[in-house]
């Protein structure tokens, strides 16, 4: 028996050392993180044009790749600075916004498509009330 626990030892040992590695190694892939997901522009008056800036991170150790940007609403423009992305590199996404012909609550939802396989669409939310101008 005591012959049978040394071999089985050393093999147990073996297994849970080899998974630990397995584990623990890093993934390489890209990771994309933005740095708000949410942006609320307030109370503007009809006839504005608001732009705004988020900010996209590549968090991880492969290239990302930004495939596709698009608004929900043609009054909404996205513009990223750069399409792809280094490990720890950022860019801005330029979105914006112009309420002519728009009044009342606004709710926007900017979508960005990456190479990020854990956050391959991220939905970004513009929001704000549009006020009628005074002059109308």
């Amino acid at each position: 028996m005591k012959t049978l626990r040394v071999k089985i030892l050393p093999l147990t040992l073996f297994i849970l050392i080899s998974a630990t590695f397995v584990f623990t190694q890093p993934e390489n892939k890209p990771k994309a993180i933005i740095n708000l997901m949410t942006y609320d522009i307030g109370e503007i008056i009809q006839d504005s044009i608001v732009t705004i800036y988020y900010v996209i991170t590549n968090e991880g150790s492969e290239l990302l790749k930004i495939t596709k940007v698009s608004a929900s609403c043609g009054c909404t423009a996205v513009m990223p600075e750069k399409n792809k992305l280094g490990p720890n590199e950022s860019t801005i996404i330029k979105v914006t916004f112009n309420s002519r012909n728009r009044l009342g609550k606004q709710n926007k939802i900017i979508s960005v498509y990456t190479n990020d396989p854990n956050n391959s669409i991220m939905r970004l939310t513009l929001k704000g009330n549009v006020l009628k101008s005074k002059s109308t």
